[in-house]
């Protein structure tokens, strides 16, 4: 059984918008209870409207940080940064490399690969990855492109 806490939990940390706001609206008005089984939210009739207007003003505060990948100069090396900005991590990726003029691309749809951490060893989503994390922007390392190993420095 997965209760609907774990299922808003992993709605949230993935930043699955419909469904969180759905399952918050759901808890708030009473409609479930945390430990119940998830499976009974499909019983359940959302007020869609209600929900919509809690994620136009991202009540849940989901998708705030954001993938940002800056191409390198280095040929096939790609930097990797979570920042709620583009322009935090163009200036993040400028201080700490001296690099300017560099191409900064939102990529979201990276979040989900595993990625190995060479330091470590470790295998793991950048949605795990940013929960241990504090203070952003944040780089997380360079990627080889068409890799998945995650280099702090090179």
């Amino acid at each position: 059984m997965i209760t609907v806490e774990e299922l808003f939990d992993y709605a949230l940390d993935t930043d699955m918008s419909l469904t969180a706001h759905s399952i918050f609206w759901a808890i708030t008005k009473q409609e479930i209870g945390i430990n119940e089984d998830s499976v009974k939210l499909k019983e359940i009739k959302f007020d869609q409207e209600a929900i919509q207007l809690s994620m136009k003003e991202n009540t849940l505060r989901i998708g705030e940080i954001k993938l940002f990948v800056v191409k390198s100069k280095q040929p096939n090396w790609y930097a990797f940064y979570l920042s709620k900005k583009e322009a935090d991590a163009r200036r993040l990726h400028s201080e700490t490399f001296r690099e300017t003029g560099v191409k900064v691309t939102h990529a979201d749809r990276l979040m989900s690969n595993l990625l190995t951490f060479a330091e470590s060893g470790e295998e793991e989503s950048l949605y795990e990855y940013r929960k241990r994390i504090m203070q952003f922007p944040v780089y997380v390392g360079h990627v080889e492109a068409g890799k998945r190993l995650v280099h702090r420095a090179l």
